[in-house]
């Protein structure tokens, strides 16, 4: 049989058709080359994602299925695929049985993904007002050539699947998976889209769309070779870990990616504990290589059953957000009331469930798929969740089909299923100019439905107005308003997290006088106490009311820099930068040595501070002593009855071992006891301590040295 390869395609220029010709004109034209500049990172706050300065983000987005996974239905309306499954391997197999050569279908896939998604269809959706992508990922595609070719032999029915998963293990095993990420198809195409998407200011979610192993019995989303392997065979969770490890270290550093939904839609998963195990070592995984972007958890049933699945069930909860998935259907009707419940709490379809939740364990929720229904119904949606300051994507971009459909554009036939000859028109017809819109745009445009990104009035740049407090550079007496007493450090402590207190002033006293130094964006300060050199930092950091405040030595993260905002009556109040908290006198109390704390900022007198200039600042900033640092070792981390930890002392010494909570509060506290020269173990019993987060403080003759510890108990 004769067959076209799309290397011979020729282009074929074909306008729009009707209404949207002069868009596409006005896009071509309107849309240059751009850098993306100044974006900040996304964070969770409280029930909120924020910017870095603080300004509410709404990802009011859409998805680009049937790009670097194709489900079967959206490939041809109907097709009833092979032996009932319509996997993108069956579309594949399609071609095999027509008479191609692996090098011809691999060539076809690879213009089908040069081909399906551009620039110019990423233009187009910014021009519609939408402010995020969701970029459905095949595992696949971060396979060799070489290596996918032993997956397409399963497929094809040459190479058993058992050799396959040995394979797989000797892969792993010899660590060459993942080896050179650059050189890996789906890196390059995650690398376009991040351009792509930046240059018209919109953020980018990495959805593991397509699991190894198939994470549940729903083929067609997992392109599964054998449905829930994901759950029986263990390679595929290790590899899963291996690859989220190599997109952590790859992108930790880049703002243009909105959140990782680490493991879409597990369907059919016996129990919600084999989700939880997997969810926390993948988080782990992430944060162990210092990645601090925002996680989308999906929970059982496609998205929708937390139960077991909650913030507090994770040993870290940061940047952690929840993700529905919301489809009306026969037999699983949804209507989108604001204030809409089923049974179940941890049931998230509906709109009052998702509220509900959010308000109960404080994290942001998103609806990361939605649509496939009528033009009225996915209107409603929008709009409803956007009411409510909830955010959705909508599933999908662009689909094949002859008629309107539920997607934002159609593509017309002739389908990859009906044969080599069509293949090449099927190349054309997936281009951005070839698309034909479908009534879905009205229905959905955030500029069209009055959906709103940013209800604070940020921007996706995250600018933070110029620095306009008291002048930097400076030294500085703090003296709180209600008072009349000033910030100082506790004792005089020269120590990593001295505690921040009110004072009665003494004059010439270095540790009430404190530096504020710009921060490079010019936006945000660091208070250097000029006794210590450490910085003014939140305990933790958490964002709760009620944390206290200390000191601690230089570090690049956001709790140690502040805003320093103008009260228009000769005071100031002082903000965090992570928590959008205000420096607050606990209890308002004007007794000597009161402590302060981290509050919401509510106008009161004790949160109110006059600064005192004293001259210009001068002097370094205290910084790690590694080999101080390196004395103590704690391992693991995480406990349930007892906290295990190592000293190695320079010499004969008296060490006092502490547990503090996140406010500064001694928890569990050891008497001194006296060590020999050398490693010394130390153990501190937490059975009796409320599972949660705290601080181990060993004091040492030198200084206190602090570990962040977690008390999980089982």
């Amino acid at each position: 049989m004769k067959t076209a390869t799309p290397a011979f395609l020729s282009r074929r220029a074909s306008p729009w058709s009707g209404c949207l010709c002069w868009l596409w004109l006005l896009l071509l034209a309107g849309f240059g080359p751009t850098a993306a500049v100044g974006q900040s990172f996304l964070r969770a706050n409280g029930p909120k994602i924020v910017n870095a300065s603080g300004q509410e983000v709404v990802l009011n987005g859409v998805n680009l299925g049937g790009w670097l996974l194709q489900e079967g239905y959206i490939i041809k309306p109907g097709w009833p695929g092979i032996d009932g499954k319509q996997t993108q391997g069956t579309v594949k197999k399609t071609l095999y049985n027509a008479g191609l050569t692996d090098a011809q279908v691999e060539g076809f896939y690879q213009s089908y993904r040069d081909q399906f998604i551009t620039r110019p269809d990423i233009d187009y959706l910014a021009s519609l007002g939408f402010n995020c992508l969701r970029l459905p990922l095949h595992y696949d595609l971060f396979l060799t050539p070489a290596q996918r070719a032993v997956r397409n032999g399963v497929i094809r029915g040459t190479v058993p699947y058992n050799t396959y998963l040995t394979s797989l293990q000797s892969w792993y095993d010899a660590d060459e998976l993942f080896r050179d990420p650059a050189r890996l198809e789906a890196v390059r195409l995650i690398d376009s889209t991040l351009t792509w998407a930046a240059a018209n200011k919109m953020y980018v979610v990495f959805d593991l769309h397509a699991a190894p192993g198939s994470q549940g019995t729903d083929a067609n989303i997992a392109d599964a070779l054998r449905p829930l392997d994901f759950w029986y065979q263990p390679i595929y969770q290790d590899l899963t870990t291996r690859l989220w490890t190599t997109l952590a270290r790859r992108y930790k550093n880049d703002a243009r990616v909105a959140m990782y939904d680490l493991l879409n839609e597990p369907n059919h998963v016996p129990t919600n504990q084999q989700i939880h195990s997997v969810l926390q070592r993948l988080i782990s995984a992430v944060r162990a290589e210092g990645d601090n972007h925002l996680l989308l958890l999906e929970g059982n049933g496609y998205g929708n059953d937390y139960n077991y699945l909650e913030p507090s069930t994770f040993l870290d909860a940061r940047n952690l957000v929840y993700n529905s998935h919301r489809y009306s259907g026969t037999g699983y009707l949804l209507d989108n009331g604001v204030n809409s419940t089923e049974p179940g709490a941890n049931n998230l379809r509906f709109i009052g469930n998702l509220r509900n939740f959010r308000t109960r364990h404080n994290v942001p929720i998103w609806v990361g798929e939605t649509g496939e229904n009528t033009d009225a119904w996915m209107g409603e949606a929008a709009r409803n969740l956007n009411s409510v300051s909830i955010g959705w994507c909508h599933w999908t971009y662009k689909r094949f089909e002859d008629r309107n459909n539920a997607a934002l554009l159609h593509i017309p036939s002739p389908y990859i299923v009906d044969g080599p000859g069509g293949l090449p028109q099927v190349l054309e017809n997936i281009r951005f100019r070839r698309g034909v819109p479908n009534s879905a745009v009205g229905a959905l445009a955030p500029i069209r439905n009055g959906i709103v990104n940013y209800p604070g009035g940020g921007n996706y740049d995250g600018l933070v107005a110029p620095y306009n407090g008291p002048a930097a550079g400076r030294r500085y007496q703090v003296t709180a308003r209600h008072s009349g007493k000033v910030l100082g450090i506790e004792g005089a402590s020269l120590d990593n997290a001295g505690r921040l207190q009110q004072q009665t002033p003494a004059a010439g006293a270095l540790q009430q006088q404190w530096e504020l130094r710009l921060s490079a964006d010019g936006g945000f300060v660091r208070l250097v106490n000029v006794n210590s050199r450490r910085n003014l930092d939140v305990v933790g950091p958490s964002v709760e009311n009620g944390v206290l405040v200390h000191q601690y030595e230089l570090l690049d993260q956001d709790s140690q820099y502040w805003q320093v905002l103008s009260n228009f009556d000769g005071t100031y109040r002082i903000v965090n930068k992570y928590t959008l908290k205000a420096l607050d006198v606990l209890d308002q109390s004007t007794a000597d040595g009161a402590l302060v704390q981290q509050y919401t900022f509510g106008g009161g007198t004790n949160q109110r501070w006059q600064f005192t200039d004293l001259g210009p600042a001068g002097g370094p900033l205290a910084t790690t002593n590694a080999a101080a640092e390196a004395r103590l070792q704690v391992y693991p981390t995480v406990a349930d009855t007892e906290l295990h930890c190592f000293y190695t002392a320079p010499a004969a010494q008296q060490l006092t071992l502490s547990l503090l909570d996140l406010t500064g509060r001694v928890v569990v506290r050891q008497p001194a006891q006296l060590v020999r020269t050398g490693e010394n173990p130390l153990t501190l019993p937490v059975a009796a301590v409320q599972a949660g987060v705290y601080l181990l403080r060993l004091e040492t003759p030198t200084g206190a040295l602090l570990r962040r510890v977690v008390v999980a108990h089982q």
